[in-house]
């Protein structure tokens, strides 16, 4: 961050805290969740981040394609998208990690403060392997891309781990050693992808390179899951198999807060940026309540017949059942969608949307 836009940053902020009120998050939206998830759809290809529909990020779409594809929907729009990123694809082999909107039409993005976002690449091929199941002729077609795209991003790998800059994928506020547990369990299962697609489209040179990969990566980051805190990785370690059924259980039983944050309580500690400590953001990864991931892990535990655990989930997200619409982010204290001067809750959130259609579908059978 530029030194000399410090002091109108934290002016910004002090303004916002003092006069709360003139910043208040007005609900937008009031009609049915799955109408408002449609609404969002971009025709273009993936969804609109939020009722706003200023962009069409990678990582959002792929979230909200898997809460569709557990309830085995959205085949078409995800080969759409998927078809989408191919064409904007790079010389290099980037997809690009959102489409913003302008005056013009829309704008790849590629970049966030000059670094490249790198898991959008990684998305691309897990999305690519789903679309495989369904449209195999349309997705042979893009197997080159997928290849090129992974060529992209093994120049991050060193030692079977992806090393990432800060602020490359979502944990963007977040300062590390280069390597992030979350980006890494993501990585395990792109290999996975590029070895079925090899697989099937009976490339067998590369189906044996990318099992040998594969088993290399699992074998180093699975036991890292059993140690950490974090919540994302693990739950998508179980949905792809990386653990067994038994851990499951023992992740529910250590989750001890009402609404399963980012990370669990405990003494494991994460250092903000410097960045996002200016900016207030410094929470945004460690402990704001995002209610998409609770809402995956009932999910979890329904598809583990584990439906007793996700019912009590469930019942401690009740507040968030029969509101107008769902936000991004709420405050763990208040329950309330946050505003601040720089992290503001975003009114009918396509993840938050998508996740709590499926639950309620697992839990109570409603189609919809």
């Amino acid at each position: 961050m530029n030194c000399i836009c410090i002091p109108f940053v934290l002016c910004f902020r002090c303004i916002v805290y003092c006069m709360p009120c003139c910043f208040k998050v007005k609900k937008h939206n009031n009609d049915p969740f799955d109408v408002q998830l449609q609404k969002n759809y971009n025709r273009r290809g993936g969804y609109f981040s939020n009722y706003f529909q200023v962009s069409t990020e990678t990582r959002n779409t792929f979230y909200v394609d898997l809460g569709l594809q557990l309830r085995h929907k959205g085949g078409k729009e995800r080969l759409k998208f998927v078809q989408r990123l191919a064409r904007y694809m790079t010389s290099e082999g980037q997809v690009p990690a959102a489409f913003k909107y302008t005056w013009n039409g829309d704008e790849p993005v590629y970049e966030c403060n000059k670094i490249p976002i790198v898991d959008a690449n990684m998305f691309f091929i897990l999305m690519g392997w789903k679309c495989f199941e369904q449209f195999p002729n349309e997705t042979e077609q893009l197997y080159l891309h997928f290849q090129r795209a992974y060529q992209w991003l093994s120049k991050y790998i060193c030692n079977n781990t992806f090393h990432e800059p800060i602020g490359a994928s979502w944990e963007y506020t977040r300062n590390h050693s280069g390597h992030v547990l979350l980006t890494n369990v993501l990585w395990i299962q792109t290999v996975r992808s590029m070895e079925l697609l090899a697989c099937v489209l009976k490339d067998t040179r590369q189906e044996n390179l990318f099992r040998n990969k594969h088993a290399a990566i699992k074998a180093k980051w699975v036991p890292n899951i059993y140690k950490t805190q974090e919540t994302l990785p693990r739950i998508l370690a179980i949905i792809w198999n990386h653990v067994p059924d038994d851990f499951v259980e023992s992740f529910n039983q250590e989750l001890q807060t009402d609404h399963v944050p980012l990370r669990t309580a405990g003494p494991e500690k994460f250092k903000a940026t410097w960045n996002a400590s200016i900016r207030g953001e410094a929470d945004l990864h460690r402990t704001i309540v995002w209610p998409w991931i609770g809402f995956f892990w009932m999910i979890i535990l329904v598809r583990k017949h584990k439906r007793t655990l996700a019912q009590v989930w469930w019942t401690k997200y009740m507040q968030y059942h029969h509101t107008p619409t769902l936000y991004s982010i709420y405050d763990k204290d208040t329950g309330e969608p946050i505003r601040r001067a720089y992290v503001k809750a975003m009114p009918a959130d396509s993840i938050t949307l998508s996740m709590h259609l499926t639950a309620r579908q697992y839990l109570h059978g409603t189609p919809v």
